[in-house]
């Protein structure tokens, strides 16, 4: 799309950095973020900005900025070369990047005074949920200091699950999606430690490649960001095999549009609704309200007497 006249992305494929946009360009930031530097960068440069951020990613931003300035260290678990960890990164200060929980677990015994340090973790939005549990185990029983906020986009966790279950009940499973995406690395990851044979393809023409023989059932998921019309070309290709060989699709394709547009209920303000504690900060109370949008109860407003603490009313969960 143009936006009055040229644009330049940037935050991935496009504008190398801000000194190489021509001037009078549009520049859309892409759903994974930029640092704060980029956007100080564009406006002293008098640019049009089009912010795509994710709100997910957004309020990693808001996170990890507010924990620099209450001088808390913050921790983020991800690639350290994603550009959404980058942009994560540029808005704190000292910021620890993890991409495992072992990787973690080693930097704290490393030097045991950094067990009380004030930590404040988040994770890359598509990060794998069990992975994620692993970190709580380990602040749990090491860190004497540390908060955490389950930064992990609902509908990233949701396709995981499903794909988990698919894949248990399945022969083999065909992940479709690009290979350097992320999320996608992640669901041939988590399908793998419940089904003997993966095989990740970008598009139908890649299934070729694949030895379906004696496999009869196998269950297809995909990328969050993989285009809908590919994956409907891999399921109308394999329904073409199947007059072939004995092979049952068992596509996840509409369950998980049925969890997409769940995940992007819309809420009204007035709605009485029900959430679950997922994270108490020093600040605010997140709770999950079953939709993409996650609620935020600052923490002056959990109760009506000031000395009430949130962590002595509500709990995780």
């Amino acid at each position: 799309p143009r936006v009055g006249g040229r644009v330049a992305p940037l935050g991935g494929r496009g504008a190398a950095g801000v000194a190489s946009i021509p001037g009078g360009a549009a520049v859309i930031i892409r759903a994974h973020g930029v640092g704060r530097a980029v956007y100080e960068a564009l406006e002293a440069r008098g640019l049009t900005v089009v912010d795509a951020t994710c709100p997910f990613v957004e309020r990693i931003h808001r996170l990890v900025s507010e924990a620099s300035k209450a001088g808390r260290r913050p921790v983020i678990f991800g690639s350290r070369t994603h550009p959404e960890v980058v942009g994560i990164s540029g808005w704190c200060d000292e910021p620890l990047v993890v991409e495992s929980p072992e990787e973690f677990e080693t930097w704290l015994r490393e030097d045991p005074k950094r067990r009380d340090l004030p930590l404040t973790l988040v994770a890359q939005t598509t990060s794998n949920q069990n992975l994620w549990k692993k970190f709580e185990e380990i602040i749990k029983f090491l860190c004497t200091n540390a908060e955490k906020f389950d930064t992990i986009c609902k509908a990233t966790e949701n396709r995981q699950t499903a794909a988990a279950a698919l894949a248990a009940r399945s022969d083999a499973m065909l992940v479709v999606g690009d290979r350097t995406s992320s999320n996608t690395r992640q669901l041939a990851a988590i399908c793998e430690t419940h089904c003997g044979r993966v095989w990740l393809v970008d598009n139908a023409a890649e299934l070729a490649d694949c030895d379906f023989s004696g496999i009869h059932t196998i269950g297809i998921t995909a990328g969050a960001s993989t285009p809908a019309w590919i994956i409907k070309e891999v399921n109308q290709t394999m329904d073409e095999i199947k007059t072939v060989e004995t092979v049952e699709t068992a596509a996840a394709e509409e369950s998980f549009e049925a969890l997409l547009d769940a995940s992007i209920k819309t809420l009204n303000t007035g709605d009485t609704v029900i959430g679950t504690v997922v994270a108490i900060g020093t600040t605010e109370v997140q709770v999950d309200l079953g939709t993409k949008h996650a609620g935020y109860i600052p923490c002056e407003e959990v109760s009506a007497d000031p000395n009430v603490k949130p962590e002595d009313v509500l709990h995780i969960g």
